[in-house]
């Protein structure tokens, strides 16, 4: 598995576009030290001499909406957003597909883990991406030992900074023992989500995300899938999973924004979709159909492409 981060040389930070590596905050920064911000991932591509952003609005509204659960009272329009890309897009050069990390943060240097005397604002820097991570097959799971938060703990709506200490424990403790990615229960035991992404599990032909419940994200990712496979007649149901289920799936698809649509071939070293240790498990028929559609869109060649790619 690769990862990218290939950063771009400008930033949106403080109300202005500044020198990347000038973006900067203090030690004792709010946000540094208690995870106090909310972000989001988003895409963005070139293709046919167009930049464009997938699904943007949805995304400004995620980003709004977890401003307001956490209590921040930031708030930017769309369009003003929308601008800001613009501007970035325009003065990075963008000739790339790429990915776009916003978010709301506090760089008063308070130590005090508490809202009154706090202000927030928005930044954002670009990345030069094409794949976020590469596998050699599809990905490799691990159970988590560690559990998914419910929202009586953390809003599970947000993407909270401080929150993905979660995930940080869980995929770092896969990857210690051998795995590519953590599979994340609620403490019933439920299956969640992966620690960076959402899943769909292909079951007896029936196809299931997990009952979002008190402990999902809410992914535009996942979104998008069900929608594309709404959109060509199928049935997309949300139910409880637990674990014995994954061993016994037809297909596990990973769906998150920087990676779109992949496949899972093990869990725990148990291979999924055949009961043949000894056979490679591949990409299932409802993967590769997703992975068609995706390019469909990012092309401009899907009947999606107009309400989903913002075009500058």
């Amino acid at each position: 598995m690769a990862e990218t981060a290939d950063f771009m040389e400008y930033a949106y930070f403080r109300k202005n576009i500044v020198e990347f590596e000038k973006a900067q905050v203090s030690i004792a920064a709010n946000s540094l030290q208690y995870g106090t911000l909310a972000f989001g991932g988003i895409r963005g591509y070139f293709r046919n001499g167009k930049t464009t952003i997938f699904r943007l609005k949805e995304h400004h509204e995620r980003l709004m909406n977890a401003s307001k659960m956490l209590g921040f009272e930031y708030y930017i329009e769309y369009e003003e957003f929308r601008n800001i890309m613009g501007e970035l897009i325009k003065k990075n050069n963008v000739s790339g597909d790429f990915y776009i990390r916003p978010f709301i943060f506090c760089d008063t240097p308070r130590i005090a883990p508490k809202k009154p005397g706090l202000e927030f604002d928005l930044a954002v820097y670009f990345l030069r991406m094409d794949d976020y991570v590469k596998f050699d097959g599809g990905v490799r799971f691990m159970s988590s030992t560690y559990r998914k938060y419910n929202d009586a703990s953390i809003p599970t709506k947000a993407k909270a900074g401080g929150a993905y200490i979660n995930s940080f424990l869980a995929t770092s403790d896969a990857v210690r023992n051998g795995y590519d990615e953590a599979l994340m229960m609620d403490d019933q035991g439920n299956v969640v989500e992966a620690a960076v992404a959402n899943v769909l599990v292909v079951y007896r032909g029936r196809l299931l995300i997990p009952d979002t419940g008190a402990a999902a994200l809410e992914g535009i990712t996942i979104r998008t899938v069900v929608e594309l496979l709404e959109h060509a007649g199928h049935t997309v149901e949300r139910e409880r999973i637990d674990r014995s289920m994954i061993f016994s799936a037809d297909e596990l698809l990973v769906t998150g924004t920087a990676m779109k649509v992949v496949y899972a071939e093990s869990l725990d070293g148990k291979p999924i979709g055949t009961p043949n240790y000894s056979e490679k498990p591949k990409a299932g028929k409802f993967c590769k159909f997703l992975q068609e559609e995706f390019e469909k869109v990012i092309n401009g060649d899907h009947e999606k492409s107009k309400d989903w790619l913002e075009v500058f």
